[in-house]
């Protein structure tokens, strides 16, 4: 009756009798103990603890509407929320636009992404930091459940102007003693080049290392010696003066997604793992065709 002013106008909208609405105002102002409306002709107008009655009650709808259109939300797969970590060369590169086109028919879905190390990675989804994470290394661990993407072929970058660049694909021996800027030493992308090299008795000399390709996509793009990395990082940033190759033999990047295994994933995050899986796939479709263009 505060919406609308009277109690036929009331019976009205609640489909009832004028009788009815009258019966049930008394019964409430009875059990609340005070008076909700006063009469002034034919209207009645609400008094000021009927109106601070009607702000709490209104809160309360609205809090109980909130909730329902979360749990229909969740239900429908349109909202939640996401916490994701990966490596940096992903986070920067691929992430942001396969996140977009994921949260683009869930406008409810709230999403945190990090980038990080795979060890920092590793350790934030077993501690239950993160719903999500993408590491460089298959890893073998209890406490995770792992989704491995395609593997993909190293690509050897260099700034504009190197020699190498010349050609259409780069070989061991094409390094031998030549500076590199390599991944450290302890990850196993690292150890793959190491095993080539010694395998093809090439040694290029390692005048930086670390464990970020981004960081090696940096010190190339400035200049400083030539490196190999993942096709996303050498592709996807806006590099000033730096160009890539393929690299033969080739040495595969593997990535995976990782999720935790001591709880229940969530429909939201298996959405999300479902459509990362098909994102990546063309990504590296695309990627090939760019640098089938480049060297042709």
């Amino acid at each position: 009756m505060i919406l609308s002013g009277s109690a036929t106008e009331a019976a009205k909208f609640l489909g009832i009798t004028q009788p009815a609405v009258s019966r049930l105002l008394g019964d409430l102002e009875f059990h609340l103990g005070f008076s909700l409306f006063e009469r002034r002709g034919s209207k009645l107008l609400p008094t000021a603890d009927a109106v601070t009655l009607y702000r709490e009650v209104d809160r309360s709808f609205i809090g109980l509407e909130r909730i329902e259109k979360a749990a229909k939300d969740i239900r429908e797969r349109r909202g939640g929320t996401l916490r994701v970590a990966a490596l940096p060369a992903l986070a920067t590169s691929f992430l942001p636009k396969a996140t977009a086109d994921f949260v683009a028919t869930r406008p409810a879905v709230d999403i945190t992404l990090y980038g990080m190390t795979s060890p920092s990675v590793l350790d934030w989804v077993t501690a239950g930091r993160c719903d999500l994470g993408i590491v460089h290394e298959r890893i073998p661990h209890s406490a995770i459940t792992t989704y491995d993407l395609p593997a993909m072929e190293a690509v050897f970058i260099a700034p504009s102007g190197h020699p190498l660049l010349e050609r259409d694909f780069v070989e061991p021996k094409d390094l031998h003693e030549r500076d590199i800027v390599a991944l450290a030493s302890a990850s196993s992308m690292r150890r793959r080049f190491d095993a080539v090299m010694i395998t093809h008795k090439c040694a290029p000399k390692i005048r930086m290392e670390s464990p970020l390709t981004t960081i090696i996509c940096g010190l190339v793009d400035a200049g400083f010696g030539c490196g190999i990395v993942d096709p996303f990082t050498a592709s996807y940033m806006p590099w000033r003066n730096l160009q890539a190759r393929p690299f033969r033999p080739a040495i595969t990047f593997e990535w995976s997604m990782i999720v935790p295994n001591f709880s229940p994933v969530s429909s939201l995050t298996e959405d999300f793992v479902a459509q990362l899986l098909s994102s990546f796939t063309h990504g590296l479709e695309n990627l090939a065709m760019v640098r089938h263009d480049a060297i042709r």
